[in-house]
């Protein structure tokens, strides 16, 4: 009996698989709480991906796939799933990634995540980052902050993606979803847009370019709060990416930028739960206040963890949330080792003791 798109799926949803990889040669693989299982299948063929694709994809987007080799797109299975679809070719056979994306936005409290995101969500204005590995969770994320936003505030919020992931309902707020390569040429096309839409909050699926990034900086300086993904896997590295796309005779005018606008930014790495059953979120966060906005401003970026560790306005390192989530038992020690950035600094975490320098020292009299 041939495996069809539908068994696939459904057989997906039974085990709760975050990721489907389909492969030409290969039985279905599924991600499940973290880790890949081949499923028990015939290898597909070549045809069955065609099929696959076809009976998922946009028509609109042949022209591009059969172009470059490779597209995304968002695909609805039925009124509980939708899926973030990625099609390419490599070495002449066909691959196809489904990300499982639920059609019920989790809240911050169902993904067990820090209280302050909510403050964080609630700025009035500037920039707002959420970075991490791809895989990590950082759409899932900023889908929790959007819906808290749209349940608690009437706000003109605007979304450009890639391809739209999450579908939010109008509740206090109203959102407008545009997707690049459907409604929009690119990111950058999409926040001019955004910006004659009257908009209070504007997410970017992802700050791609140095125009897009400087198109987002702008509109943080003009009064909107602004969201976006990047792929670094701290504040320290997210501050220095930022800075260091731009060209050189640049770099001081945007750090100064970066200063004064940058509200937020949130690094996160997702691990297994103890008991192997799902997976919780770590999260590293820095909330710009004037003792970082000064070490950002003054090119002392190395300093910020310093200040980080001290915990105040809710900040904390990898390390200290996973010493978090190792004490209350959410996910064993040996697991939380696997990630931490300074295994004898994650240790002490656990155990509550301090190091010299840490806690502020580094910054002290300011």
């Amino acid at each position: 009996m041939v495996m069809t798109l539908h068994d696939i799926l459904e057989g997906a949803t039974k085990f709760g698989a975050s990721d489907i990889h389909l492969s030409e040669d290969q039985p279905p693989c599924l991600r499940v709480n973290g880790v890949l299982r081949s499923v028990q299948a015939p290898p597909m063929t070549h045809e069955m991906l065609v099929t696959c694709l076809k009976d998922i994809m946009p028509k609109s987007l042949e022209p591009k796939f059969n172009e470059k080799g490779g597209v995304d797109f968002g695909y609805q299975y039925n009124k509980a799933l939708r899926y973030r679809v990625n099609a390419y070719m490599e070495s002449q056979r066909m691959k196809i990634v489904l990300r499982t994306i639920s059609l019920h936005i989790p809240t911050i409290e169902d993904l067990e995540l820090p209280e302050i995101l909510k403050r964080i969500a609630m700025q009035g204005r500037g920039l707002v980052l959420v970075t991490g590995a791809t895989g990590s969770g950082k759409s899932t994320t900023l889908a929790a902050m959007i819906q808290y936003v749209n349940m608690v505030s009437a706000e003109c919020i605007i979304t450009i993606e890639d391809p739209i992931e999450f579908v939010y309902q109008n509740q206090k707020s109203i959102i407008t979803q545009r997707e690049v390569g459907m409604d929009l040429p690119d990111f950058n096309t999409g926040l001019v847009h955004a910006l004659r839409q009257d908009p209070d909050i504007i997410l970017i699926g992802e700050m791609r370019d140095t125009e897009t990034m400087r198109v987002a900086i702008k509109a943080a300086e003009t009064g909107h709060l602004v969201f976006s993904t990047l792929h670094t896997t701290n504040a320290v590295q997210t501050v220095e990416r930022i800075i260091t796309t731009f060209p050189e005779e640049e770099r001081d005018l945007i750090r100064e930028q970066i200063a004064f606008n940058l509200k937020s930014a949130i690094s996160q790495r997702l691990m297994r739960r103890t008991g192997g059953k799902g997976r919780v979120a770590a999260l590293e966060i820095m909330y710009v206040n004037t003792t970082i906005e000064k070490l950002i401003y003054e090119n002392r970026i190395r300093d910020i963890p310093g200040v980080i560790s001290g915990r105040e306005d809710g900040m904390m390192l990898f390390d200290q949330a996973l010493a978090d989530l190792a004490r209350a038992k959410k996910v064993e020690q040996e697991e939380a080792e696997r990630y931490c950035d300074d295994l004898y600094a994650f240790r002490r975490f656990v155990k509550g003791i301090k190091a010299s320098g840490e806690g502020g020292g580094i910054i002290s009299g300011f």
